[in-house]
């Protein structure tokens, strides 16, 4: 257990340890390719840095989310408060839950990377290619603001968007492995995660209706096929089937 303390860097090292074994395990029972370059990843993150420090809650850069980043080559940092994270709630097992997947996304984020973060440059060809008019859409809704968040053109437009579909699946990668092993909690922290307009839910709505192998074969597997406009299109058309059959 954490405690009612804030994490140290030591902290954070065991965490990230304990979060690769995790990954083997899940990856291993269930015969899917959470992270395929683990085993480098757990040697180059042997000699890694890590922190803990409070965070600004924002997801500014590739491999940033709300209580964790992964800084390549191999520094992660924690949140240092993630223990008081229920306030005021009072609900113990979330704080370790959370610590625990916030680990395992990050080491994810930094097993992406020593794989040469092939995902994000197939996913901004292929929104470049295939998705030109949700583009220029976008970059309709942009122009028309104050604050255009460094966006300047189509493929400002389409790194961040290819940046958001791999935390995405990321997301989902932790949200695997932490079920696998019983985390408990878990979906209080994962409805942590849904505040985005492209939350990581829409790919257990699609695992609701196919399965995990589908997910992980036919989507994340199709790098350069599929993207956050994709999954939002396949969610909404399995949630417009499933009110039909309710309305019936």
């Amino acid at each position: 257990m954490l405690g009612r303390r804030e994490l140290t860097s030591e902290d954070v090292r065991r965490l990230v340890f304990d979060s690769i074994g995790l990954i083997a395990e899940a990856q291993e029972m269930l015969d899917l390719p959470i992270c395929p370059n683990l085993d480098h990843t757990r040697d180059i993150l042997a000699n890694g840095k890590f922190f803990a420090r409070p965070l600004l809650y924002n997801t500014i850069g590739a491999y940033h989310m709300a209580y964790g980043a992964f800084d390549p080559p191999a520094s992660i940092t924690l949140d240092s408060r993630i223990p008081f994270c229920d306030r005021p709630l009072n609900i113990p097992e979330v704080p370790e839950t959370l610590a625990y997947y916030t680990a395992t996304h990050e080491v994810i984020h930094a097993d992406d990377h020593l794989g040469g973060d092939n995902m994000f440059t197939a996913t901004r060809d292929h929104i470049l290619c295939d998705h030109m008019d949700k583009l220029a859409k976008g970059m309709d809704i942009i122009e028309g603001r104050d604050d255009r968040c460094g966006i300047g053109t189509y493929e400002d437009l389409a790194c961040l968007w290819a940046m958001q579909y791999v935390d995405m699946i990321t997301h989902y990668r932790a949200y695997v492995v932490l079920r696998h092993s019983g985390y408990p909690k878990l979906d209080f922290v994962w409805d942590r995660m849904q505040n985005d307009f492209f939350p990581p839910s829409l790919l257990t709505t699609i695992e609701m209706e196919k399965d995990a192998r589908y997910v992980f074969d036919d989507i994340i597997g199709q790098m350069g096929k599929y993207c956050l406009i994709d999954a939002l299109k396949e969610s909404s058309s399995i949630r417009e089937r499933a009110a039909c059959r309710y309305t019936v």
